[in-house]
């Protein structure tokens, strides 16, 4: 069971960030300054990093719900489909801050201006709900209930993401080429045969995100 201060803790950061993830998500959805890779109301939701952080604030507010009724003393302990799911919503948002930063911003930062990527809502959903997911799943919600088997859970999103992806780009073509629009993320800089690559890539990169994370959450006996 998680040390009671642990829990408030969490209890808490899970709340804010529950509305840090509907802030920033409304503040994409409205169109107002959306800045790069940005998109109103349902067309945003073409993006993993919106996708992805709807499931956060999800998930967060899910747990948030879970450990408050332990608080109570509702129940004894939060369940382990609670911490699967903040499992699988954290590694879904650190894949976003990880690809923006080592990928989007090398490749776009020289059309959009560096550091693009990181203002007005995309500051909040390539960067502080990540960190922040991260800080509260590794330092607060530490547990041995997590399975080696839940680190392959936690890449169902963005498989199902992917196989969404792929098939947008590959059903919009002109002559073999990808039109314009529908590569958001540049992922065919090298062509459509890219698509072999890319998806089994990005899966074990994001698996790889998965097993780090639950190791690095995973409460050791006595710990």
């Amino acid at each position: 069971m998680m040390a009671m201060k642990d829990l408030k803790k969490a209890y808490i950061l899970n709340i804010c960030l529950a509305a840090f993830e509907i802030f920033s998500i409304s503040w994409m959805m409205s169109g107002i300054n959306g800045g790069v890779l940005s998109a109103a109301k349902l067309a945003s939701l073409k993006y993993f990093t919106v996708d992805s952080n709807i499931l956060m604030g999800i998930f967060a507010l899910w747990a948030a719900i879970d450990q408050g009724r332990v608080l109570k003393g509702e129940k004894a302990d939060v369940s382990v489909l609670t911490y699967v799911l903040k499992l699988t919503g954290t590694v879904g948002v650190t894949l976003t801050m990880l690809v923006t930063i080592f990928f989007l911003e090398p490749t776009m930062g020289r059309t959009y201006g560096f550091f693009s990527l990181f203002e007005k809502s995309n500051f909040f959903l390539h960067l502080v709900n990540p960190v922040l997911s991260i800080i509260v799943f590794l330092c607060f919600e530490k547990s041995s209930k997590i399975e080696f088997k839940h680190t392959f859970t936690a890449v169902i999103p963005l498989v199902i993401y992917g196989i969404y992806y792929v098939a947008e780009a590959l059903t919009h073509m002109t002559d073999g080429v990808i039109n314009k629009g529908y590569d958001w993320y540049g992922f065919f800089v090298l062509g459509v045969r890219s698509a072999y690559i890319v998806l089994p890539l990005i899966a074990i990169i994001t698996w790889l995100i998965s097993f780090a994370l639950w190791k690095l959450n995973r409460k050791t006996p006595g710990g």
